[in-house]
């Protein structure tokens, strides 16, 4: 089977929780003890700029996502002015990137003051990070200020301990043509049933495909919608043991159901091994009328310089289906960001990170149009997600986004999960390409469970 970078770094990190005997990591002083006791002022900044002069370097990569443009010009702009700390984002490409986590986090090498995560990889980064329950208390911030989903992130696995603070997330969702669906007078489906025959309508309209898919193999992309069809239908990957739980008949019914959009022929037979990017692209060159794929999206889809012309004047949006009678699930992901522990400024990182997930500051970025390339929809705050001016600047996304994430799911936060993601992808992959549902899937447990048992005899401490 083939072995992803993600899967290195859960290997590579599950080895340095052995070499240190299951220390809690490399630092030892709180968070509490090493920040400076000043007034405190608008955006949660300490006044008297006790940092003044400090330099802090972030952990970062994809330096130039929208979302991440803007919050480094306004570091600038705003936050140095306003307290004297500099801040240098690194921008490592992403494979790297997740290799340097493991250096930072699990081994401690003290280069970074501050790390970012994607959601999956907290419950291996957290052994360096500072827990910030302390902090927050102290700072009239809660944990409480973002989505179910982006809380268990940033808990990463342990329910008492909040390790970072959430700064980009979405969930995920079903863009279509909205002029098709007026056309024929329908409104988006809201079971897996009735979205079926929606597509039989969608079929070849408008020269187009009803849905561009994505089946591929590429970092677990091809789990997106699965797990939403999965966790909808009453079906959980793993138990409440950590072992497999993706046989049972609701979990089969799911995965039946989620290679039929693919074998009925409603996404193009290439899509067998597209990836996100490629099912995007296939949306906004016209070539499909509906897609599934993250709230950023949006972004992209409605920029008539990224789209063709006619895409970007004719996009609806709405939370995936589910199934009858039951809840649907969408799944919530986000990126976090921690203090690391060996950081030597932990006191002018704290304040950074303050600043930076302060829904102000969040508020402020997401009205701010004046500049493509730093325009970003996104926010992780309710109270952003739910703010009518916010709303009337972004599409009215983040309001349809902050009812789906009530009830949205994240992936299991364990230290596994990037090796049981690689032998999921593999198994969906392959059943894109015919294999039988409930014979791969129970194969692909077999796996699982093998590579968990492993790594239970290997971590025991």
């Amino acid at each position: 089977m083939r072995r992803t970078v993600r899967a290195a770094l859960a290997l590579g990190v599950s080895a340095v929780l052995l070499a240190t005997g299951c220390t809690a990591g490399p630092g030892d002083r709180n968070l509490s003890e090493l920040v400076a006791d000043a007034p405190v002022g608008e955006k949660g900044l300490l006044e008297g700029k006790p940092y003044d002069g400090t330099h802090i370097r972030l952990l970062s990569c994809c330096k130039t996502t929208a979302q991440f443009a803007a919050l480094q010009q306004r570091t600038g702009e705003e936050f140095t002015k306003k307290t004297g700390i500099t801040v240098e984002w690194a921008n490592i490409p992403y494979e790297s990137y997740l290799q340097q986590i493991v250096a930072e986090t699990a081994i401690g090498g003290g280069t970074y003051d501050l790390v970012v995560w994607p959601d999956a990889y907290g419950a291996s980064a957290k052994i360096g990070l500072q827990p910030l329950n302390t902090m927050l208390k102290h700072s009239d911030r809660s944990i409480e200020e973002f989505p179910p989903p982006f809380q268990d992130a940033a808990r990463a696995g342990d329910d008492h301990t909040v390790y970072g603070l959430p700064f980009r997330g979405f969930s995920y969702n079903y863009f279509y043509r909205e002029s098709e669906f007026e056309r024929r007078g329908m409104e988006p489906a809201e079971t897996w049933s009735e979205f079926g025959k929606q597509l039989d309508e969608l079929d070849g309209s408008g020269g187009r495909s009803a849905l561009a898919g994505q089946y591929g193999r590429n970092g677990g992309q091809n789990l997106y919608t699965w797990l939403a069809m999965l966790w909808s239908n009453g079906g959980e990957v793993l138990d409440e043991d950590g072992d497999p739980a993706f046989t049972t008949p609701a979990a089969v019914e799911a995965t039946e159901r989620y290679i039929d959009l693919l074998r009925d022929g409603h996404s193009p037979p290439a899509s067998v091994n597209w990836t996100e990017t490629d099912a995007t692209q296939s949306f906004e060159q016209n070539s499909s009328n509906s897609v599934f794929t993250w709230g950023w999206q949006i972004d992209d889809f409605t920029d008539p310089g990224k789209v063709q012309p006619e895409v970007a004047d004719d996009i609806g949006v709405a939370p995936l289906p589910g199934w009858g009678g039951k809840q649907a699930v969408t799944y919530g992901y986000t990126w976090l960001m921690g203090v690391l522990n060996t950081s030597e400024n932990q006191g002018a990182a704290w304040e950074y990170l303050k600043w930076l997930t302060h829904p102000d500051t969040e508020r402020d970025v997401a009205l701010d149009k004046s500049d493509p390339d730093t325009a970003t929809s996104v926010v992780v705050h309710n109270e952003n997600m739910r703010d009518d001016a916010v709303n009337e600047a972004n599409h009215g996304l983040p309001r349809l986004q902050e009812r789906a994430l009530r009830s949205a799911r994240t992936v299991p936060m364990t230290i596994d999960w990037p090796q049981v993601q690689d032998v999921l992808e593999v198994a969906i992959n392959e059943m894109a390409h015919g294999a039988d549902v409930p014979s791969r899937l129970a194969r692909a447990a077999d796996e699982v469970q093998a590579l968990l048992d492993r790594g239970r005899a290997g971590g025991e401490s």
